[in-house]
């Protein structure tokens, strides 16, 4: 699913169980984006698409980060950079 506004499609009895299926496969990919399991360390750093956020718990210091995906990798929140986010450190 593209960033991008979705539009009503012209609805008939003939593709109501398409446009019902595109439906929910939409909303699962947006369910799959946010729920992506335990927060835990472990999780793999190529999993996910630009546009993604995961809650994680790193396990050297014990804390949680807000992490998004980026086109260049996972940026994890933090309090020493100005925009509050930083590139995860592998």
């Amino acid at each position: 699913m593209s960033i991008s506004k979705k539009r009503a499609p012209h609805v008939s009895a003939d593709n109501l169980e398409r446009i019902l299926a595109q439906v929910y496969d939409d909303l699962n990919e947006v369910i799959d984006s946010v729920n992506q399991g335990e927060s835990v360390e472990e999780k793999k750093t190529y999993e996910g698409k630009t546009g993604d956020m995961r809650v994680t718990k790193d396990s050297t210091d014990s804390k949680y980060y807000l992490e998004m995906k980026a086109d260049d990798g996972w940026i994890r929140s933090d309090n020493t950079s100005t925009s509050g986010f930083s590139f995860k450190e592998e």
